[in-house]
């Protein structure tokens, strides 16, 4: 069902640009405006120009950078197609050595009602009309769609070569990114065979998977009769990372929400609390935070019942509400398989049932935002930055497959794949050149 195929690569000459770490970085959507600011002065060449340009007209700035890039040999296409090899090694949230393999490759695209593709978050309008303006401007795949396919009974480390990678880069000490290009005949078949069976599930980059869906739709339609044979056009594919599901290096963070401001007391609040789920209090202290986190990290969510942690201004007193999934007053229409996710517990009854928040809306919720980092998200309810904080477990893997398979989403931000996905390593251009 996974159609992957080899392309030629646009890549960053290191001979023109210097040492490749500095000018890639992570997906736009995790890039706050101090972060922007670094990689620009990182490096004039930081592909955060192309896909987060700081210019008044963002798009035009970033096509106009991306084709003297081009011109002037910043970017070279590969001499041959390839399938791209990417392996990361890491540090998980223990701090022990982690390793994760994928390739990337020029996934076909297919409609989510065809089953071949699975998404398993909601996305929002706002986010894909951005990176639908990006891709009518530059005319490239700039930053790979992460997806997961089932596959316990093959091992991609058969496939590292002996030979060094073509590029290797250390993202500060914690981190470090190396690609191989994969162009023989045979490697390329035999991937091509592996991935033809199984049908891919978005980990993360829906709104770019969307938005590349919508591009070819309107390309389509635009050229009419003209049109080349489904399949046949660049602008039918996206660039796409695949794993395994089962890779034992796939590390999902929890993410946590985050309020700027509050509708009812923290009293009240509490009361609702308390009459919905069973309700402990714990010290405001290091030990009681620690004693938290701890007893959220403790599994994943999709169990029998649900947890959130909660830090209120006011409260005095951090809480701990869990519940029977059975037990728990969801909205009659709520399929069980998202009743066991704890993100569709903070979401469905305390976020829009007892703070009367717009949750699900197309624009996003406002005043409400995320963070996988737990102490930041203490720090703003203690120094006043905000009114509270939704801490959450991490949403397994197992979870985000049943949702998929079941045609349901998950609210936004469900899931946090670590580490992210560098972009700068390759792209793909959908202007016929990397065909």
């Amino acid at each position: 069902m996974a159609t992957l195929n080899s392309f030629r690569g646009l890549r960053y000459d290191p001979t023109v640009v210097g040492d490749v770490a500095r000018v890639v970085a992570p997906p736009y959507d995790v890039i706050d405006p101090a972060h922007q600011a670094g990689l620009y002065t990182r490096s004039p060449h930081n592909v955060v120009r192309l896909i987060l340009n700081r210019e008044t007209d963002a798009y035009a700035a970033a096509a106009a950078t991306f084709g003297e890039w081009r011109r002037s040999g910043v970017l070279a296409l590969d001499p041959s197609p390839a399938l791209y090899l990417y392996v990361q090694r890491f540090q998980g949230p223990t701090g022990a050595e982690r390793e994760r393999i994928g390739i990337i490759g020029a996934l076909r695209l297919e409609s989510f009602e065809s089953g071949k593709v699975r998404p398993h978050e909601r996305t929002l309008e706002r986010a894909k009309n951005d990176r639908l303006a990006l891709l009518r401007a530059c005319r490239a795949s700039l930053s790979p769609i992460f997806g997961l396919v089932s596959a316990p009974e093959w091992s991609m480390a058969a496939l590292v070569p002996a030979r060094a990678p073509a590029l290797d880069v250390a993202e500060g000490e914690d981190a470090r990114h190396r690609v191989w290009r994969l162009d023989d005949a045979r490697t390329l078949a035999a991937v091509s065979e592996q991935f033809a069976p199984r049908e891919v599930f978005i980990a993360d980059g829906h709104h770019r998977y969307e938005t590349a869906l919508r591009y070819r739709d309107e390309t389509r339609a635009a050229l009419g009769a003209a049109a080349p044979p489904s399949g046949a056009a660049p602008y039918d594919y996206v660039l796409t990372y695949l794993t395994c599901m089962e890779d034992p290096g796939l590390v999902i963070l929890p993410t946590h929400r985050v309020l700027g401001s509050l509708p009812i007391a923290p009293a009240a609040l509490e009361r609702a609390l308390g009459a919905r789920f069973r309700l402990e209090r714990l010290p405001w202290t290091p030990a009681g935070v620690t004693t938290l986190l701890e007893r959220l990290g403790a599994g994943t969510s999709a169990g029998g019942s649900v947890r959130i942690g909660a830090a209120v201004a006011g409260a005095g007193m951090l809480w701990l509400v869990s519940g029977p999934v059975g037990a728990l007053p969801f909205p009659a229409s709520t399929p069980a398989v998202l009743r066991a996710l704890d993100v569709t517990a903070l979401h469905q009854i305390v976020l829009a049932g007892v703070l009367g928040l717009p949750i699900g809306e197309r624009g996003g919720t406002p005043g409400l935002t995320y963070t996988q980092d737990a102490a930041a998200a203490l720090a703003a309810v203690e120094r006043g930055g905000a009114a509270a904080a939704f801490f959450l477990p991490t949403t397994g893997v197992d979870a985000l497959r049943a949702v998929s398979l079941a045609g349901l989403t998950m609210p936004e931000k469900s899931t946090y794949f670590h580490p992210k996905l560098l972009t700068g390593l390759v792209i793909y251009p959908i202007d016929g050149s990397g065909g």
